[in-house]
């Protein structure tokens, strides 16, 4: 029993408490505009789960997303202030820093790109640099593909001309592939292996992180000005989208069924798992506590790989590119 002298000491708590839980209940949520790398794919069903969830608005956050056309373009929309937040390539995000955006990288959660050559068994044999010599290779402006290949033949002293690139639109790459108009894509393995095998036929594989490109693949990037003006709402943004990430690593086919029931995907329900489970693979699982940090060897590694490759200056410090401030642990 609770003595009569301590009621009002009580009284008080429970109405502080009170008007605590109703101030933070009526406080207006925090906007923040997210883009993302491309048109709806598998793997971005975390960001529909945490909508569907409400885990953003856990965090006190309203978030508008969009749709991408290429990480190149994502991180010039974020630049620009059009977007406070973006989901795209991490190699892209480099060479937009480099070129004066004014972007962070404020968490990694791809340290080993998937970006390849993707070929059909019994099309094409890819088994070194100069295999690709003279094949037909489809690449779609505007998307991450086109630096990697620019690094890789670069480091590779595979001479341009040596090589015929035809440029396809996202959309139009897989047909160019089955159809045998071009022999080769470049992208993520990942995704067009899964389309190849889901198309009855076996990937061959020429994956750029084999033959010496440090390239890194997904994660997020902020506009510097939003960053400081909202660092918790970052913060905040990023523990809600690792729930996210959880949800959807933890059962693929679940998160494809649900992916489905939201937005068209291309593909079958099986060809959305083998494309989640491959890119899960090359990815920090959200449960570990790691996930989203950088490390500063292999900010050394790229940044010292672009330079090489004339797309950033000489001067270019790789600690300047990114922060771990935000990354939830």
């Amino acid at each position: 029993m609770i003595p009569p002298r301590l009621f009002p000491r009580l009284f008080a708590l429970l109405l502080a408490l009170f008007v605590a839980s109703a101030a933070h209940a009526q406080a207006p949520l925090q906007k923040v505009r997210l883009v993302l790398d491309w048109a709806w794919l598998p793997y971005h069903a975390p960001f529909l789960i945490a909508l569907d969830r409400g885990y953003f608005k856990d965090e006190g956050l309203d978030v508008e997303m969009e749709q991408g056309r290429g990480s190149a373009t994502s991180a010039i929309l974020v630049g620009s202030g059009d977007f406070d937040i973006g989901h795209i390539n991490i190699t892209n995000a480099a060479q937009a820093i480099g070129k004066g955006l004014p972007i962070k990288v404020i968490a990694v959660y791809q340290h080993e790109s998937s970006a390849s050559f993707i070929g059909i068994k019994g099309k094409v044999t890819l088994t070194d640099p100069q295999s690709l010599e003279h094949l037909r290779i489809g690449s779609t402006p505007g998307g991450s593909d086109v630096l990697g290949m620019k690094i890789f033949t670069t480091i590779n002293h595979i001479p341009e001309s040596s090589l015929d690139i035809i440029s396809l639109n996202a959309d139009a790459k897989t047909a160019a592939l089955l159809d045998g108009r071009v022999d080769v894509l470049s992208g993520d393995s990942h995704a067009y292996a899964a389309i190849v095998r889901g198309a009855g036929k076996v990937p061959v594989v020429l994956a750029l992180r084999d033959l010496g490109v440090p390239l890194l693949g997904f994660g997020f990037v902020a506009n510097d000005n939003f960053l400081e003006h909202h660092p918790d709402a970052v913060r905040r943004f990023l523990i809600a989208i690792k729930k996210g990430f959880a949800v959807a690593q933890s059962d693929p086919k679940a998160a494809c069924q649900f992916m489905e029931a939201k937005v068209h995907l291309p593909g079958s329900l099986a060809t959305c798992i083998d494309y989640s489970e491959g890119l899960w693979q090359l990815s920090t699982p959200a449960s570990s506590p790691t996930w989203g940090e950088q490390t500063p060897e292999e900010w050394a590694k790229l940044v010292s790989t672009l330079k090489e490759v004339g797309e950033l200056p000489a001067n270019a410090n790789p600690a300047n590119f990114y922060t771990n401030a935000f990354v939830p642990h």
